[in-house]
């Protein structure tokens, strides 16, 4: 008996597709993104869940509502899950960020846990609220499938801490828009990854 999550990205949007860090703001999906979420959702319509829990962010929530849709579940908000505040870098583009900040953003890169965007917030308070929250929603879910939409940033530090990789490993990690990575929690409490940025759907 485990328990199973499908960890899901949010569908593109325009700032994605810009190149600029969205971090917490409230950008929403692009025509291309809601297609994609629709693709991701008709993809999970066959598998049997027990909730679909999203950031509150409403890139992750429209996302979130095309899959909840098709299994007639409500959206559950977990503010934990949203993206990290770049704070006055939000917005910007990342070529943009290394030509103003060459020095953070050399820290966001290879060393995140001592990295803080001006006025944002600091990448290692991040990191664990995002563990923390996905810790507790398996918690709630004991032997059940469920389905977390989140963030780039937000999915790769997650993976990074089932496979107990350094989190200075996080960018190796990629997280295409709505890709698909399912985690299996067994009832020892053994964490495994067991798919990664999958997007056949898109194909």
């Amino acid at each position: 008996m485990a328990t199973w999550i499908y960890l899901i990205r949010h569908g593109q949007t325009v700032w994605n597709e810009e190149g600029k860090l969205c971090g917490s703001s409230d950008v929403s999906l692009s025509d291309e993104g809601l297609l994609q979420a629709q693709k991701v959702a008709e993809r999970m319509k066959e598998v049997d869940l027990s909730a679909v829990y999203s950031s509150p962010l409403v890139r992750a929530r429209q996302t979130a509502e095309a899959i909840a849709s098709l299994h007639n579940l409500h959206v559950q908000i977990e503010p934990d899950l949203s993206e990290i505040d770049y704070g006055d870098w939000e917005g910007l583009k990342v070529s943009e960020a290394m030509e103003k900040f060459p020095e953070l953003e050399r820290l966001r890169r290879e060393d995140p846990m001592k990295f803080v965007a001006p006025k944002g917030e600091p990448m290692k308070n991040f990191a664990e609220r995002v563990i923390a929250a996905i810790q507790r929603i398996a918690a709630k879910h004991p032997n059940e499938t469920i389905c977390v939409v989140a963030h780039q940033t937000v999915n790769r530090f997650i993976l990074c801490w089932v496979m107990q990789m350094d989190f200075r490993l996080w960018r190796r990690l990629r997280q295409d828009p709505t890709c698909v990575n399912l985690l299996q929690v067994r009832e020892d409490g053994l964490w495994r990854v067991c798919l990664m940025n999958d997007t056949c759907h898109l194909l």
